[in-house]
């Protein structure tokens, strides 16, 4: 099936590994020209390397650290000095650490607050103009199932801010055929889903092969997603097509939100 992706240029966050690698390269597989991201530039340059040798096309590495406005500024300079356009956005970022309310802090919230929404809110704003100019544009959001069904506090009220505004932008980007979306992953197997078990295995005082039987039992398919399960999504939402296809918040989470919307 052709997507209708070849040459265009697409841009995604945190993409050095994990979800975000994963989505880079499905894009690429599909003949987009890729701009990739992290703080990380020993992992970033090994991702490109690797993501072009897979697929042939030509990525280009953009180290960037997101909790940064400076280093977000230079990474978008980048963008516009390199690239005449772009067409795809992939807004990812990191999640913030697995805290309750009582052990969260000022410092906490405006972190979680600047990494989860600012930095994305700001990256589509400034991409925004080139997308317009061409009457075509995708912008998605990797955010978590934490945004309709509550478990970590900080996490479901900052993903929760990210789906209310892509919703809002949706709507008001629709007459430039520019669609925006989110995708709310649940258990999907990464650095992170390995240190968040970790982190209640500790609380608990079991191990982390126990955290993850237990959150299986409340996965319908009784398994977390790989990274690619999660791409394939992205990469769909990304293409032609899902032409109609606007304003929505699809999950990837193997049946655990139980919610019927």
């Amino acid at each position: 099936m052709d997507l209708g992706l070849k040459g265009k240029i697409a841009l995604v966050t945190a993409s050095s590994r994990g979800m975000g690698r994963a989505i880079a390269e499905g894009l690429a597989a599909e003949g987009c020209q890729v701009i990739i991201c992290s703080r990380d530039k020993d992992n970033l340059l090994k991702a490109a390397q690797d993501i072009e040798a897979k697929t042939g096309q030509v990525i280009t590495p953009i180290p960037v650290d997101l909790e940064q406005k400076e280093s977000i500024s230079q990474l978008l300079t980048g963008i516009t000095n390199q690239f005449s356009t772009i067409d795809i956005v992939v807004n990812n970022v990191g999640g913030m650490p697995y805290k309750r309310h009582y052990e969260l802090n000022q410092e906490d919230w405006q972190q979680s607050f600047d990494l989860t929404f600012m930095s994305q809110v700001t990256i589509a704003e400034a991409l925004l103009p080139l997308m317009k100019k061409q009457s075509w544009g995708r912008i998605i959001f990797v955010t978590s199932v934490a945004a309709k069904q509550p478990g970590m506090l900080i996490a479901h009220s900052q993903r929760a801010s990210v789906v209310a505004y892509a919703k809002t932008l949706a709507n008001e980007l629709g007459q430039h055929n520019i669609l925006v979306n989110s995708i709310c992953p649940s258990f999907a197997v990464t650095d992170k889903f390995y240190e968040v078990a970790d982190e209640v295995a500790k609380r608990q005082g079991s191990s982390r092969e126990q955290v993850i039987q237990q959150w299986m039992k409340s996965v319908p398919l009784r398994r977390p997603a790989s990274a690619e399960e999660v791409a394939n999504l992205a990469v769909f939402l990304a293409s032609e097509k899902a032409s109609y296809i606007t304003g929505t918040c699809i999950q990837v989470d193997g049946g655990f939100v139980k919610s019927l919307f």
